[in-house]
């Protein structure tokens, strides 16, 4: 029989906390003979757990009491809270599982402890200091080091020395081998640019959340006319699990996500032909977040491919990092006024909208007049029926776009999909902040990209899936992969 039975208890009964969240409980101790306890010890700690060696974070001690006898048949009921981690998450996973634990044991001299060890999940909740709100890089998340002290540091400054010494040795030798595979590898590269020239990839930013438009702008000119296959972008996700070390060391594979899109279809690419073209990807719907550990990896990329027949394609690997969107949403600024109400268009005069008070845009057409509507969703219908007559290939579209630019139309989205804006290409910082909307246009199926302005993102966020929003928007393209209308905002100051 154990000196001590111990059991758990936590304040919320699905032991499902968010991230800074403080988690609290109860631990009960039942003793079953009398012993001399040196204190009682609350650990708290996450752990991964499955295929691969066993990665854990930093255990942060509580102590519940201090040294005491015990005597048999005595029970002790100690409180415990502490603040939740904020990352990583808990991930159960093929090969991989992430968990956080509470462990408690009773210190018993000369004796074994006893222990007792429960979980608790962790999901989204604050987020975590290396996130900026940046997203041009993908963040690295601080890990616990275990710094050597004394001789210590001295005796592994000289195994460093002597690896550097035989590595210094051996490079001499293998400088013609080095400089054959460079040479191959340049020659290789010389002979791709011959067809496709110089590619310009610009992918805004590397840190997404799932159910995001990842928007990508792939620009080159072609030095001769070549036959495409497609050209297409593949979104993968893996688990790395690596069990074992030296010569037994295994890693295992399991593909969490593998999607293709074709971003342009099979045809010709003439020498001298800008091809520049914007394109939005969907990320999946998963909670498979990126995780980079000694043993245990969860790694999101996309791969851009041009296939050419019978020739090297031409690819280019972009690594992505993917975390909840609870970390990627701005937070509610402390001034901000109540939230309009579904479907009221951003122009309204309801004295309690915060919009309601400014200024109402000047004429924009011939027919405005002062408390009037403009141009309305049968305008624009009518404007993309224009330019799906016309050719896809030549300027008469991009013309069509410029003769409406500038006017401002009565737009109402029935919104399929909300996101933040990020990367916005354009000189109006209005935007960089605000909401990219995909919808269509109230009473048809015509889908439409609207940006808007950061001032509306209550307003936007209001509008459930399904619903409408309301707003003056001008066009600024049509985007030929998706035959859309691209429509901005028009900012109210």
């Amino acid at each position: 029989m154990s000196k001590c039975d111990i059991r758990i208890t936590f304040d919320k009964p699905d032991r499902k906390y968010t991230g800074g969240d403080v988690v609290s409980g109860e631990v009960h101790v039942t003793v079953n003979q009398d012993i001399r306890c040196n204190g009682i010890v609350l650990s708290h700690y996450w752990r991964t757990h499955g295929r691969g060696n066993t990665d854990q974070g930093e255990h942060r001690e509580v102590r519940l009491c201090g040294i005491q006898p015990l005597q048999a048949g005595e029970e002790l009921h100690l409180p415990f809270e502490f603040t939740a981690e904020r990352w990583p998450l808990t991930y159960h996973g093929h090969y991989i599982n992430v968990d956080h634990y509470v462990h408690v044991a009773v210190d018993v001299p000369w004796a074994i402890d006893p222990k007792q060890v429960e979980e608790y999940i962790l999901i989204a909740g604050e987020r975590p200091p290396e996130i900026s709100g940046a997203r041009g890089e993908v963040v690295e998340f601080s890990k616990p080091t275990n710094e050597a002290s004394g001789i210590g540091k001295w005796i592994l400054y000289g195994i460093l020395s002597v690896f550097a010494i035989i590595f210094g040795i051996l490079f001499f030798f293998l400088i013609p081998v080095f400089l054959v595979i460079g040479g191959l590898v340049w020659g290789w590269n010389i002979l791709i640019a011959s067809r496709v020239g110089e590619v310009e990839l610009r992918t805004p930013h590397l840190v997404v959340g799932p159910n995001e438009m990842w928007p990508l702008t792939l620009s080159f000119t072609p030095k001769k006319s070549f036959a495409v296959n497609g050209i297409t972008v593949r979104i993968f996700a893996r688990e790395s699990a690596t069990s074992g070390s030296g010569t037994d060391k295994t890693t295992s594979h399991h593909t969490l996500h593998d999607e293709v899109a074709t971003l342009h279809p099979a045809g010709m690419l003439m020498a001298g032909e800008n091809f520049s073209e914007q394109f939005e990807f969907e990320l999946p719907d998963t909670q498979a977040w990126s995780l980079d550990e000694s043993d245990n990896d969860i790694k999101w990329w996309a791969e851009l491919r041009i296939d050419i027949p019978r020739f090297p394609d031409w690819n280019k690997r972009v690594d992505l990092q993917m975390i909840p969107l609870e970390f990627l949403n701005e937070a509610v600024m402390p001034d901000a006024e109540p939230r309009a109400a579904h479907g009221e268009k951003r122009r309204s005069q309801d004295s309690g909208s915060r919009i309601a008070a400014a200024p109402e845009p000047p004429p924009l057409t011939d027919s405005w007049e002062e408390d009037s509507d403009g141009p309305g969703s049968d305008a624009l219908l009518t404007l993309v029926a224009e330019i799906r007559k016309a050719g896809r290939f030549g300027n008469e579209r991009s013309e069509m776009v410029n003769s409406a630019a500038g006017d401002a139309f009565d737009v109402s989205v029935v919104i399929s999909r909300t996101s933040p804006t990020f990367g916005f290409v354009g000189d109006d910082q209005r935007f960089e902040h605000g909401k990219t909307v995909i919808g269509t246009l109230r009473d048809s199926d015509q889908e439409v990209q609207l940006f808007t302005v950061g001032a509306t993102n209550d307003d936007v966020e209001n509008v459930a899936r399904g619903e409408a929003y309301e707003t003056l928007a001008t066009v600024k393209g049509w985007d030929s992969l998706y035959d859309r209308l691209v429509l901005h905002e028009v900012p109210i100051d």
